[in-house]
Order: structure tokens, then C-alpha cells, then sequence
């Protein structure tokens, strides 16, 4: 079955949200966490594009992306 538009933004809100608190200790100085580190980094360009959408408050997004997820 076919999602809309805004089952579809609603949910990647949630995945990448919940990635962003999976990977919070991640350093990208260590050598270790580089490949992670850029991962958190296509999340949260992401979720800062996703933001932009005029009803991503209403679906969760309702945080400074940056602020919560600072690389």
C-alpha cells in the first residue's frame, strides 16, 4: 500500500530522529567513528531539510535540529 506525502515525511522524522540518539556519542575526531560520524551528519542535513516542510512541527519536528543534534 502506497504512503502519502506526509506518512512518508512522518516517518523518516522518527527513523532519523531515532538514528541521531543512537549515534549521539559519536566523535568525529576518533578514526573509529568517522564512517558513523558521517552518517549523523546525512541525518541531521536531512531532518534540517525535512524542517523546512510547513507541517514538520505538526509531525514531530518541532526542535533546532543543530541544537539537539550537534556535530
Amino acid at each position: 500500500m502506497k504512503k502519502t506525502a506526509e506518512e512518508v515525511l512522518a516517518q523518516m522524522i522518527a527513523l532519523f530522529t531515532y538514528y541521531l540518539d543512537e549515534l549521539q556519542d559519536v566523535d568525529k575526531n576518533k578514526t573509529d567513528d568517522q564512517f558513523a560520524y558521517g552518517e549523523k551528519t546525512a541525518y541531521v542535513e536531512g531532518l534540517e531539510m525535512i524542517a523546512d516542510w510547513e507541517y514538520a512541527e505538526q509531525f514531530g519536528l518541532n526542535f533546532e535540529v543543530e541544537e539537539r543534534f550537534a556535530l
